[in-house]
């Protein structure tokens, strides 16, 4: 785990793409600050299971989903198979860097899978990468969108796999296109590069602006709620 501040885990710089439009209303801040509330409890006592079930809803996939639902794309994480099945494309690489760790499904299964692999995770909510970088000591995390990450993406070694789970359908235009193209850039520098991605429907997750990278499917998982086709983005 990669400690560069006193939350464990490094801040983001100046975000190169502004998303302020994209903030939770008042109203749900409201009712997020009410679940994060600490309770207070007697001395010696314990906290109860409703207040467990409240501190956890806090910091749901459903609540960081109502807070920027075209930012995380859905409120359910990728299912065991679908992790499974990403990892299984993220092979034999020298290093493995996961976009949108979300809840750490996928970078559990990437962990588990590839010991020896260097693993950076780059998620854009600070809560979810301070329990990703609790919970999965093998990897280092970092906070912020992947454009605004771009040199922990491109400067890796020249086999490196980038396994995303990134809801680019849902995504506002500007931070796609900014996406894409740290994405693009990282492809085209070295031909042993390759891009895991995921999408529910049966398009290609995305369309590469340059001619020199291509789509082609990795397989399909049916068992996943919805089904999903795992994607390999590669220079053609």
């Amino acid at each position: 785990m990669s400690l560069t501040d006193p939350e464990g885990y490094e801040s983001p710089g100046a975000a190169a793409v502004p998303i302020s439009r994209l903030r939770r209303t008042d109203a749900l801040d409201e009712t997020i600050g009410h679940l994060r509330a600490p309770t207070r409890l007697r001395a010696g006592s314990r906290r109860t299971g409703r207040d467990a079930l409240l501190g956890g809803l806090a910091d749901s996939m459903l609540v960081h989903f109502l807070r920027a639902p075209a930012l995380v794309g859905g409120i359910v994480p990728s299912s065991p198979v679908l992790a499974a099945a990403m990892s299984r494309h993220a092979g034999g690489f020298d290093a493995i860097v996961e976009l949108g760790g979300g809840t750490g499904s996928v970078t559990r299964r990437l962990a588990l899978d590839h010991p020896r692999a260097a693993l950076t995770v780059i998620e854009r909510e600070p809560t979810l990468a301070r329990r990703l970088a609790i919970g999965c000591a093998h990897a280092r995390v970092r906070v912020g969108c992947v454009h605004e990450r771009a040199p922990d993406l491109l400067d890796q070694a020249p086999r490196t796999v980038a396994v995303s789970s990134l809801p680019f359908r849902s995504l506002p235009d500007e931070v796609a296109r900014a996406t894409v193209a740290t994405l693009e850039r990282f492809l085209l520098a070295h031909a042993a590069r390759r891009l895991v991605q995921y999408s529910y429907g049966l398009r290609a997750p995305f369309a590469f602006r340059d001619p020199r990278l291509r789509w082609r499917r990795g397989e399909r998982v049916w068992r996943n709620v919805p089904p999903a086709i795992v994607w390999i983005g590669e220079a053609a």
